[in-house]
This record gives C-alpha cells, sequence and structure tokens, in this order.
C-alpha cells in the first residue's frame, strides 16, 4: 500500500459515518479500488478503524467550528491534507491552504474544481501547495507557505501524518509552524504515544504496512511522547484527548471497551505562546 493510497481509504472511513464525522462530502472520494481495499485492513488491523478515523474527524471539525467562529475567519493550513474536506465546512470566511505531495495535490485540486464547477461543493478560496516535508528545509517551506497566508489569525492542522515521518522531520515541521504562526494561533495534532506499541493491534498494523508497502514508498512508523508537547518551547497544550474517549461521547454504541483494543490515537491542540 501506497501512502497516498491511505488518503483514500481514510475518506471512505468517514464516509461510513457522516453523523460522527460531520464530513457529508467524503463520499465523493469513494471508489471501487478502495472499496476492495477496505474489508482486509477491517480483518487484519481492526474492525475499529472506520469509527476511530471519524471520530479524529469531528474532533478537529468541532475545534476548528469554534476557532474560526470566535476569530471571524482566519486561514486553515493543512499539512498532509490527503483528501480531508474540513474546508467545505467552514465558514466561507475562512481560507485553506492544502499541503501534501505532488501526486495527491494535483489529483485534488482537480477534483475540488470540477466538483465546485458541477455544485457537488460550495465555493471557497483555497490554495494548492506541493511539498515533501523529508526533502524541503524549514526555510524553503516557510518561504513557500508565507505569501499565501493572506488571513489571520491561523490554525495549523497536521493529522495522520507524523506516524508516517521521522522525529527529525517532526522537529522541522514545529519550526515551520512556529515561523508561521503568532501568538494564540493554535495547531491541531494527532500521534500515537509510545504506550500503543505494546498493543497486539498496533503491531497488527506494522505488519501490515510492511507487508503491503510499495518499496519506494517507506515511512517511519514514528509514535511521540506526550512529554514531547510539553516541552515545545514555543506552544503549550490547550487540550488533549484519544479516541477511546471520544469514542464514550459520540459512539457509544461502538462497542469498544478498552484503549487497548483500537489504534488509540492521541490528538493534541497546541496554542502558540
Amino acid at each position: 500500500m501506497q501512502i497516498h493510497e491511505t488518503a483514500f481509504v481514510v475518506s471512505t472511513y468517514r464516509s461510513f459515518h457522516e453523523d460522527i464525522s460531520k464530513d457529508v462530502y467524503a463520499k465523493l472520494w469513494n471508489n471501487a479500488a478502495t472499496d476492495a481495499l477496505i474489508p482486509e485492513i477491517l480483518d487484519s488491523v481492526s474492525e475499529h478503524e472506520a469509527i476511530l478515523h471519524s471520530l479524529r474527524n469531528r474532533f478537529f471539525y468541532d475545534k476548528m467550528q469554534s476557532f474560526f467562529d470566535t476569530e471571524n475567519g482566519g486561514t486553515l493550513i493543512n499539512f498532509g491534507s490527503g483528501f480531508s474536506m474540513y474546508q467545505f465546512s467552514l465558514p466561507e470566511s475562512v481560507k485553506t491552504i492544502e499541503i501534501d505531495k505532488e501526486d495527491i495535490i494535483q489529483y485534488k485540486k482537480e477534483k475540488i474544481d470540477n466538483w465546485t464547477t458541477q455544485g457537488k461543493l460550495p465555493k471557497r478560496e483555497i490554495e494548492y501547495l506541493a511539498v515533501d516535508f523529508n526533502q524541503r528545509s524549514t526555510q524553503e517551506i516557510v518561504e513557500a507557505i508565507r505569501p499565501l497566508v493572506k488571513k489571520t489569525p491561523t490554525f495549523i492542522l497536521i493529522e495522520g501524518v507524523f506516524f508516517f515521518l521521522d522525529r527529525t522531520t517532526t522537529d522541522k515541521l514545529f519550526q515551520v509552524f512556529n515561523s508561521l504562526q503568532e501568538p494564540q494561533d493554535e495547531v491541531g495534532c494527532v500521534t500515537y504515544l509510545p504506550e500503543v506499541e505494546n498493543t497486539s493491534v498496533y503491531k497488527r498494523l506494522l505488519h501490515y504496512f510492511d507487508s503491503h508497502n510499495d518499496a519506494n514508498d517507506p515511512f517511519s512508523h514514528q509514535t511521540i511522547p506526550y512529554s514531547y508537547f510539553q516541552d515545545l518551547e514555543e506552544y503549550t497544550i490547550f487540550e488533549t484527548t484519544d479516541e477511546f474517549e471520544l469514542s464514550k461521547k459520540y459512539a457509544s454504541n461502538s462497542r469498544i471497551n478498552h484503549a487497548t483494543e483500537v489504534l488509540n490515537e492521541t490528538l493534541f491542540l497546541l496554542k502558540r505562546t
């Protein structure tokens, strides 16, 4: 499985539980090839994957709605945006900068433009930027993004990305965030904590990726400790939760009885100091 394929899988997961994810546009990305992949993933890794990704989407959907409503607009900078569709549920006053690898960005822009022309999506102000986080320097990334930020404040979102990076690139991205943002701006991010590595379901995830991964599309299997976020000099933890806790709030009938049963990601809201 190549990394871009995970973008299709995650968008399909969100479409399975619109009532939870609040992503009524995710189904636009559904396709037969992805539908054929998903049963094996759910069987090999965890039957709860679709609901967990929908919960993650719901958390950031709610938090960004609150942020941009309070600030009367601004800019969402979505790092590793994949096929997420938040911008179409956010107020029209919000500008979005979508950042991902070139193949995803080109494909997404073409699809979004077509669906907007067809009236399947509301019009939004969107900039698309192709960036390889591993290959570009901090300065290069900042210089590429900064001219596109026309509205403030900014909310930076990076979800489903840290797992595929190493720590050096993660450090680089937080330097980028710090350079782009002003005090009180926010970052929403997601990671597996190291404790998850001891669970059977995480080991099944690694086995699945390692056995299905394209040799030309490597990733790092990264987990990040809670202390990493506590020790960030320019950011404070504003709020944190995990998907198991979110399941109690939004999906009480999901039959998830313990955090160790699922690929339980931890979600952070960070505020620029």
